[in-house]
C-alpha cells in the first residue's frame, strides 16, 4: 500500500509571545539555537525579525532525521543527531506542546552543562522553561537499566519493521562486542509492550526502533530497556562527567 504524508502547515500567526520577548530581555541572551515543530518551521520570519529587533542571533541546523533547516522531531534526542557546529547560549523553540522540546533536553543529557529551553507556543500565546529536572526521575530508571544491561546475560531486542526506524544489521553489532551475552531478536511492526513479560528469561531489553521508547516509555518495561547507540557505549556512558550523572547520583 502506498503510503501520502502532506505536511500541515499551521495557517495562523507565528511570532513570539510578550512573555518570551520579556524573558530574553531580561536573562541577555545574545546567541540563541531555533527550532520548530513541523508545523510553525516554514513560518519563523517573523520570529527571526523579532529575535533581530531584540540584538539576537539564531542559529539551527537540520537535524538527522528532518528533511528541512530548523525543523525538530522528538526523536532527535541525542546531541550529535542535531547536527549544530555553533556554540549557542540557549535553546528557543517554537511549537506547541511537550514532546519536541523535550528532545533538545535528551539531547544535552551527557554533556556538561544544561542549556535552558524556551518554549514559544504561538498558539496559545505562552512561554515555558524546560530543563534537566523535567527528565530526572525518567533518567534514574534509564541508569538502573543501563547498569542491568551491564551484568545481564539475556538480552532481548526490540526491532521494528517501520521504513526510517528499522536497525537489524546495527543491532547484530551487540553480538560482536559483547560476548559474554546472548542475544535474541523480537521483529514486529509495531512494539506490543504488554507481550514482554511473556519472555521471561529475558534479563533486559534494548529498544532500536524510536529512540524515545527507551526514555519515555521506561515504565513499561518490568526489566528495563536502554536504547541500541548507549548499548554499544554503556561504560563510557557511566563513567563520564555530564549532566547525566551530577544529576541523578
Amino acid at each position: 500500500m502506498e503510503t501520502l504524508f502532506l505536511e500541515a502547515t499551521y495557517s495562523g500567526t507565528v511570532e513570539l509571545c510578550p512573555e518570551t520577548i520579556s524573558y530574553l530581555t531580561k536573562k541577555g541572551y545574545t546567541k540563541i539555537g531555533l527550532y520548530a515543530s513541523v508545523q510553525f518551521v516554514g513560518k519563523l520570519e517573523t520570529v527571526e525579525s523579532q529575535l533581530n529587533e531584540l540584538g539576537v542571533t539564531s542559529v539551527t541546523s537540520r537535524p538527522d532525521r528532518t528533511h528541512v533547516k530548523g525543523q525538530l522531531l522528538g526523536c532527535d534526542n541525542y546531541h550529535n543527531s542535531l547536527n549544530l557546529d555553533k556554540d549557542i547560549q540557549v535553546y528557543l523553540y517554537v511549537g506547541d506542546g511537550r514532546f519536541h522540546p523535550l528532545a533538545l533536553v535528551y539531547a544535552q543529557k551527557d554533556s556538561n552543562e544544561m542549556k535552558e529551553i524556551i518554549c514559544n507556543d504561538p498558539i496559545n500565546k505562552r512561554m515555558v522553561l524546560m530543563g534537566i529536572e523535567d527528565i530526572c526521575t525518567i533518567l534514574k530508571k534509564y541508569r538502573g537499566s543501563l547498569v542491568k544491561f551491564f551484568t545481564a546475560k539475556m538480552v532481548g531486542v526490540l526491532i521494528t519493521i517501520k521504513p526510517g526506524q528499522e536497525q537489524f544489521k546495527p543491532a547484530l553489532l551487540l553480538e560482536k562486542k559483547y560476548l559474554d551475552k546472548r542475544f535474541y531478536y523480537f521483529i514486529d511492526n509495531v512494539i506490543s509492550f504488554d507481550q514482554l513479560e511473556n519472555f521471561n528469561f529475558i534479563d533486559v531489553w534494548v529498544n532500536t526502533a524510536c529512540p524515545r521508547v527507551g526514555f519515555d516509555d521506561q515504565e513499561k518495561f518490568v526489566r528495563g530497556v536502554i536504547n541500541l547507540n548507549d548499548a554499544l557505549s554503556v561504560e563510557e556512558i557511566l563513567g563520564k562527567e555530564s549532566v547525566f550523572n551530577k544529576k541523578i547520583q
